[in-house]
């Protein structure tokens, strides 16, 4: 199964047994969010 979108706007839906489920609002599918890649979030240490 291919896909092309990469999920970049989500909506939480639900939480069950500790799982949040998320649905990307480009596309439509339904996922668990911990299936989506993590975006690395540059720190600002301030210096």
């Amino acid at each position: 199964m291919t896909s092309g979108c990469t999920h970049p706007r989500t909506e939480f839906i639900y939480r069950e047994d500790g799982v949040d489920y998320v649905r990307c609002l480009g596309c439509g599918q339904v996922f668990e969010a911990e299936d989506l890649e993590t975006v690395p979030v540059a720190e600002d240490d301030g210096e």
